[in-house]
């Protein structure tokens, strides 16, 4: 079945009007798996992502613990189905939505995507230098020549005032 979903697990808790899926661990060994599980995460992404800095660490965990929960629920819908009985869409398909907004917005700021890695590297700290330009900027200012000044003491015009 998938992320630890069988057909018999899924469904609602004896007394209980919500489905089980998980996403609220409370226990001390599911709260240690889910935290081994999105240090994994973590540890792939720093492998993946060079340009990432330790002080970027908060918001790649917390992208990390989105991915985990996003994870889980995707094989919880897959087991149990998009739509109840009434065939309307699950509650958790608006859930699994709001995971995926969030963690779109973290990407965008760890520049996980290519467009925000180009802004990362035009704009951040470690932002290449573009020698050609660099150059080419130093010989235009070389370049251009130097107006004559004009010698108000001795009350002579310029060389070029003189020609023109």
């Amino acid at each position: 079945m998938g992320a630890g979903f069988s057909a018999k697990e899924v469904g609602r808790p004896r007394g209980s009007g919500h489905a089980m899926t998980g996403f609220y661990v409370k226990s001390p060994k599911g709260v240690k798996l889910r935290d081994r599980s999105v240090q994994r995460i973590v540890a792939k992404v720093r492998e993946l992502c060079p340009w990432l800095e330790s002080q970027d660490l908060p918001l790649v965990r917390r992208w990390a613990e989105l991915e985990y929960h996003a994870s889980r629920l995707h094989a919880y819908l897959r087991v149990l189905g998009e739509v109840n009985g009434q065939a309307e869409p699950r509650r958790l398909l608006d859930e699994l939505r709001k995971l995926g907004l969030a963690q779109a917005a973290l990407s965008d700021r760890l520049g996980l995507n290519p467009a925000a890695r180009m802004t990362i590297k035009a704009h951040g700290a470690h932002a290449a230098l573009d020698l050609a330009a660099a150059f080419a900027n130093a010989e235009t200012i070389e370049a251009k020549p130097a107006p004559e000044p004009r010698n108000p003491a001795q009350g002579q015009p310029a060389a070029s005032e003189v020609a023109g």
